[in-house]
């Protein structure tokens, strides 16, 4: 029998890539039902629903398979299987006794992308009440101009992405005798030494920032706790408190007790300290020797199962150093109740490629490194209050794996495993000649890639179970460490007609099919919306051409929906069909019309890709939830806008697709690729350096306990103790992210880099050049004892041959025989991601926050006066009626409509009198005012609207008008910000009229004009 299925011990088994995770905690969940466990009482925690799903039917596969009489016996308790995710059991545990913790029972937990937005309000909120206040934002913005309110809001966000630590960390500085609590350091200044007294004291940054911080918390969970919603960090943190430090905690671990007798846990690198504290907590009365269980001959135990060289989620809190540290915590309280195993099998990759991992990581992360070998060294680290590792016997660690640094449990050791798969398999480096630059070198490298690809694809053979096959397309995977030049390796696959797909990729609002339906559903519930509608009618689903466009803009002061009305017999039926959706709204629900809209214009068939209906299906999914959660039309316009916003126009998802069984390379990064395999890998970008993320602020943990640093000049951070150990952790999780890209590989693994050869290769080329025989007397070897290496010209010689090949086939095939009608001799390559990417081009929001919700109002009141008033629809003596009746639809109270009423009139006399009013925005001819546009710029096309343009003397004069406060000092900072948007309107002008053009940025609340 394997020792990890002995039930009388608790195991922690180190278990690499492709040794069986899964299958070994399987078995042992299937040992403890054999050895008389109830179901209801094993607990089994995973980190995914999905993982969660797969373990459920791995176990009851095996045991249908192998004991059908255990499958009779606990059929009937299948239901009660006790198998989830961290957060559902904390969710399920905090319900459970959510009279005893004061908790709403009716909670619910909100997702990520729900969660972001409403922290993203709370920093807004909380940020414009200290306005009045000497906050930390406002000395900021002081000190640093316009610029201050991103600086803020980036160190918030970095400080809301490091919960539950950071959320610890703020309770610490009020609580000493938490376990969280910060180092005291005998320094002076905190800012240097990043460390965080007592309360605070002082008048440090670190200070300000926790302080404003805190508000910020607060204020994002009382709009949690209006809507009865919690986020993921809440469960860890309430459910952590409610074992640790609540009244009734002894109470809720009694009654857990009596309800669990093991705990299973998997992926077990992947936990973070506070998950580990939670399990440490649950486990504490079992490691104690005494208790309920013992007392009747029971021995509950523990089992945890992961591969610390795969933790590479430090930037989500992951703590590497939690494996090592359980092993030296199990050993020491349990003694020979414990058992350590470290799997040496890999049933995954050939032998070439277990081979080269083995030769490469085994000098990459030794087992054993004195601290005095380590190069460069970290500033003094305090001394660990961990036990030290124990050796030997059969509660120890066994010999000749123990590793790690002594106090540094965070560095990653490596122990060699064997392949059991027969056969050989290949690993390979292909060197492309670096460019003048990156762009350059990535571009060669992206060519060399494709054509890698093309000379293998139906000639190089893989296994496929028993026997061999000529490999696919579909068996290959593109492996990313950064989506930074993804759009250079999309275009070198299209260039060869290769078929591929960007798995998980990023940018769900910047696609096509993603803008049109946010533009279409803008326009639906404001139908004065002319840009919207512009984009709606340029859009596939009714490709109306430019020209026609312009001269409807151009007809009369009119919305563009009545102009449409007005031309009957070309645009008759756009209209009807535009108008019936208007009139739907105002009774069925937007998302059934979006989806309508789609089926009359056919729009489906614009986007037929897969990948473009699961977008749809996923943004029709986004609005049927803010209907039901009750937002009106408008309010949802307003969410979209934020959404798009806070996802920093590109970091949101696009919509999951399942990719089985398609004949296209997949392209994703090496994090979306952890727990999955493919027969033939590909890794490029070698040569990239090894970067650590650059923050001015971080939190580190250094043996249980907490500290903040923050420190704006990046020079003066490398002599701080927390941002130099933060750099040595993410350059010692770059090794665990390149070994968990090379493992991904079965049969094949191509590595890609371009090389300098005037300079030294830095990044994961570098572990290659300086561990194996790449080089030698300054030119490239053709291979290694581990991998063979091709230049780019070997690469091109391969696949020239091929391609000839491959044509003469062709020619026999079209002389031998004549196709028939229905046949096709050569057929576009399917699954192309899009070339283009649409942007648009926006004032940016960020500038007029910066004073306050009441000028973001004030910047849509503005707007839509001068609109209306440049069309002839609104005169100067009508504009105070007017904005009254803008700003009540805004939901303001009487006091705020007569303040905000009272500046706009202000502000419309300073026009009049610097003459603005008259030479720029009153009706004149040949202008236009709110004037769409779309262009194309290489593969970007970018889509805006023009506030004001006028034909003056031949020439197309521009003017946007920014109507926030601004300082004079503050006049270049700005016009230099603008500069591009200004560029792109200069563009566009100049492509619609043919015209040369001049532009100027009009800063309405001082009447200034200037020029850019």
């Amino acid at each position: 029998m394997n020792s990890y299925l002995d039930t009388s011990k608790s195991v922690i088994i180190s278990s690499p890539a492709g040794s069986g995770k899964t299958e070994k905690l399987a078995r042992r969940y299937i040992s403890l039902l054999l050895d008389g466990s109830d179901i209801e009482k094993i607990l089994c925690i995973t980190f995914t629903e999905k993982a969660a799903a797969e373990m459920k039917e791995r176990i009851l596969n095996i045991i249908e398979k192998e004991n059908p009489d255990l499958l009779s016996k606990i059929k009937e308790k299948m239901p009660l299987m006790r198998v989830s995710t961290i957060h559902a059991f904390c969710l399920k545990l905090l319900k459970r006794f959510s009279i005893e913790l004061g908790v709403d029972p009716s909670l619910d937990v909100m997702d990520e992308f729900e969660a972001s937005l409403l922290w993203s309000e709370a920093v807004y909120e909380c940020v414009m009440e200290e306005k009045d206040k000497p906050a930390l934002f406002f000395d900021m913005m002081k000190d640093r101009g316009i610029k201050g309110w991103d600086k803020v809001f980036s160190i918030l966000n970095t400080l809301y992405a490091k919960r539950p630590i950071s959320e610890l960390l703020l309770k610490s500085t009020e609580n000493e005798n938490n376990p969280y609590s910060p180092p005291i350091k005998d320094n002076s200044s905190l800012l240097q030494s990043g460390g965080v007294k007592g309360e605070l004291g002082g008048f440090s940054e670190e200070k300000r920032i926790l302080e404003l911080y805190s508000k910020c918390l607060e204020q994002y969970k009382n709009k949690k706790l209006e809507r009865h919603l919690l986020d993921f960090d809440d469960l860890e943190i309430m459910t952590y408190e409610a074992l640790a430090s609540h009244p009734e905690w002894q109470n809720i671990l009694y009654s857990f007790d009596e309800h669990t007798d093991h705990i299973l846990v998997d992926e077990f690198q992947d936990t973070n300290s506070i998950q580990w504290q939670i399990i440490d907590k649950l486990t504490e009365e079992w490691r104690s020797g005494i208790g309920a269980k013992r007392s009747k001959g029971k021995t509950p135990t523990i089992f945890l199962v992961g591969d610390d060289k795969q933790s590479i989620y430090l930037f989500r809190g992951a703590n590497a150093g939690v494996f090592e540290e359980a092993k030296n915590r199990l050993s020491e309280w349990l003694g020979n109740e414990y058992h350590f195993e470290e799997a040496k099998e890999n049933f995954r990759s050939l032998p070439a490629i277990i081979n080269f991992a083995n030769a490469l990581f085994g000098k990459l992360m030794p087992p054993l490194l004195p601290y005095t070998q380590h190069n460069p060294p970290s500033p003094p680290r305090r001394k660990s209050p961990h036990p030290p590792f124990v050796k030997g016997g059969q509660g120890g660690i066994k010999e000749g794996v123990q590793g790690g640094f002594s106090g540094e449990t965070w560095r990653t050791r490596y122990a060699h495993f064997e392949a059991t798969r027969e056969g050989e398999g290949r690993v390979e480096l292909a060197l492309a000649e670096a460019g003048d630059n990156t762009k350059k070198s990535r571009i060669k490298e992206a060519s060399v890639l494709a054509k890698r690809i093309k000379s293998l694809a139906g000639i190089y053979e893989i296994s496929d179970g028993d026997k061999k096959r000529p490999c696919a397309c579909g068996d290959m995977a593109v492996l990313l460490r950064k989506r930074t030049h993804l759009t250079l390796f999309e275009s070198a696959l299209r260039k060869e007609h290769i078929p591929f797909i960007v798995v998980k990729g990023i940018g769900f609002y910047d696609e096509p099919e993603v803008a049109l339906l946010r533009e279409l559903l803008s326009f639906i519930v404001d139908p004065h919306d002319d840009y919207s509608l512009f984009c709606v009618l340029r859009s596939p689903l009714f490709g109306i051409d430019y020209e026609t466009l312009l001269n409807l803009i151009a007809e009369n002061n009119r919305p563009l929906i009545n102009k449409l009305q007005a031309n009957p017999e070309h645009l008759g039926r756009i209209f009807r069909m535009l108008h019936s959706w208007i009139e739907k709204s105002k009774n069925t629900p937007l998302a059934i019309i979006l989806e309508e809209a789609l089926t009359e214009t056919e729009g489906w068939k614009h986007y037929r890709e897969k990948q473009r209906q699961a977008n749809i299906k996923k943004f029709i999914k986004l609005i049927e939830s803010y209907e039901s959660a009750g937002f009106s039309g408008l309010e949802i316009r307003e969410k979209l806008i934020k959404a798009r916003s806070a996802s920093g126009g590109g970091d949101e998802p696009k919509a999951n697709i399942n990719t089985e069984g398609m004949n296209a390379v997949k392209i994703m990064t090496i994090h979306a690729a952890k727990g999955l395999q493919f027969p033939m890998v590909f890794l490029p970008s070698l040569d990239e350096a090894d970067t650590p993320r650059s923050s001015s602020i971080v939190i580190d943990e250094e043996d249980g306990r907490l500290s903040i640093a923050y420190e704006e000049d990046s020079a003066k951070r490398k002599n701080i103790a927390e941002f130099a150990r933060r750099k040595e952790k993410e350059l010692e999780e770059g090794k665990r992210l390149f070994y968990v890209a090379v493992t991904r590989a079965r049969d094949f693994l191509c590595m890609l880099g371009a090389l300098n050869k005037e300079k030294s290769p830095a990044g994961r080329l570098a572990y290659l050049t300086e561990n194996f025989d790449v080089l030698k007397n300054g030119k490239i070897n053709s291979r290694t004892d581990f991998f063979e290496i091709l230049t780019e010209t070997e690469i091109e010689k391969v696949y020239s041959e091929i391609q000839l090949s491959a044509i003469i086939r062709l020619r026999r095939n079209q002389l031998s025989a004549k196709p028939s009608a229905s046949e096709f001799i050569y057929t576009e390559p399917i699954l192309f991601e899009p070339e283009i990417k649409w942007r648009d081009v926006t004032a940016d929001l960020d500038i007029r926050i910066t004073h306050g919700e009441e000028w973001v109002i004030l910047g849509r009141i503005f707007h839509r006066l001068f609109e209306e008033l440049s069309k002839g629809i609104l005169t100067p003596e009508g504009v105070n009626e007017r904005t009254l009746s803008l700003l009540k639809n805004e939901f303001l109270s009487d006091e705020n409509i007569q303040k905000l009423s009272s500046i706009v009139l202000t502000d419309f006399q300073s026009l009049k009198v610097n003459r603005h009013l008259d030479n720029i925005i009153l009706p004149r001819e040949n202008s236009f005012a709110e004037l769409p546009f779309i262009l194309q710029k290489g593969s970007a096309v970018f889509r805006g609207r023009i506030d004001r343009v006028s034909i003056e003397n031949n020439i197309a004069v521009i003017y946007d008008y920014k109507t926030f406060p601004v300082k004079d000092e503050e006049v270049p900072l700005l016009s230099e910000k603008y500069r591009f948007q200004m560029d792109i309107y200069k563009e566009a002008a100049s492509k619609i009229f043919s015209l040369k053009t001049k532009a100027y940025l009009l800063f309405t609340h001082r009447g200034l004009l200037v020029e850019m």
